[in-house]
């Protein structure tokens, strides 16, 4: 059976689906949702959730996105209970999404430049969610790091992080917000390449980072921005509307949330992502609702796009 939001309010609904306050401020959700999938991932037997899981072209299910009435924060009042949330990443391959290696690459530089502009480069370094790696690598070749605190629950791709960190000091772990390893105030750089958008309990997630942090360490996080271009023009269709994201930010949100938990933040900006033509114009189709199913083409030529991303910089106070 599916959920009545309605009836259901303030309770537990279901052993795999929860109701949520404000990640952020603790707050109430708008009585309306702001944006909606047809079907409502609320309205679906939880155990149906799994093949809407991963893969952009497919029907578009999520959980119902409400406003915040106080903080403002884009966020599912209703979402997947941890234990069922953990079950389907275990499962997720990892999160190229098709997209060429080296396109992957021109993105990544750009938030490695951002960091640079913000960080000596130095000290101990934490990796939220590095994935293959792509990020981490750049932090191994244009960083002088003593030691790399890695955090992936996909450890499918532990053999290839730990090729890139390979003859550095560095410390890989699956289990994800267990910092008990890190000594407190050791950590002079953290980076969360879209991770903050994934989390349950981003506040106190920050909070205990921050615990782990130099007095003025620096954490980078790249987030979608819900308030952009594309997302208003695209709507419900905007790819980052869906089942793993729990909240999403735009400069203001994040900012306050940072803030809220023991930051100053010092920059948002807005980055480039890169693509080859075939993989745009079928991700461009797909948002307008027409079904285009031709495989992307190998291309030299990759154009770079500002499709809603933000990477936000943070001194630890």
């Amino acid at each position: 059976m599916g959920v009545d939001v309605k009836t259901m309010k303030g309770a537990l609904i279901d052993s795999d689906i929860n109701r949520r306050k404000c990640p952020s401020c603790a707050g109430e959700g708008a009585k309306d949702p702001e944006v909606t999938s047809s079907p409502r991932a609320e309205d679906l037997p939880p155990e149906t959730l799994r093949s809407y899981w991963s893969g952009f072209f497919k029907e578009k299910v999520f959980f119902s996105y409400y406003r915040c009435t106080g903080c403002k924060l884009l966020f599912c009042e209703y979402y997947l209970a941890p234990s069922k949330l953990g079950e389907l990443y275990r499962e997720m391959s990892d999160n190229t999404a098709g997209i060429p290696v080296a396109c992957l690459r021109k993105t990544q530089e750009g938030y490695f430049r951002v960091l640079r502009d913000h960080s000596s480069l130095t000290g101990d370094f934490m990796e939220l969610g590095p994935d293959i790696g792509l990020f981490t690598e750049l932090c191994v070749k244009g960083g002088a790091f003593r030691h790399f605190w890695l955090f992936e629950p996909n450890q499918a791709v532990h053999p290839q992080l730990r090729e890139v960190v390979k003859g550095k000091a560095h410390t890989l772990l699956a289990e994800m917000m267990n910092y008990a390893e890190i000594p407190d105030q050791s950590l002079s750089l953290v980076a969360m390449v879209h991770v903050l958008d994934h989390l349950l309990n981003p506040q106190e997630d920050l909070e205990n980072i921050r615990q782990k942090m130099k007095p003025g360490g620096i954490l980078m996080a790249v987030t979608h921005d819900e308030s952009s271009w594309l997302a208003k023009y695209t709507k419900h269709r905007w790819p980052p509307y869906c089942l793993q994201h729990p909240q999403l930010f735009n400069p203001d949100s994040i900012s306050r949330l940072l803030h809220s938990a023991g930051y100053e933040v010092r920059e948002v900006r807005r980055t480039y992502n890169y693509f080859p033509l075939s993989y745009l114009a079928r991700h461009g189709l797909w948002a307008l609702g027409i079904k285009a199913n031709f495989a992307n083409r190998p291309s030299s030529f990759h154009l770079p796009l500002k499709l809603g991303n933000i990477a936000t910089v943070a001194r630890s106070r």
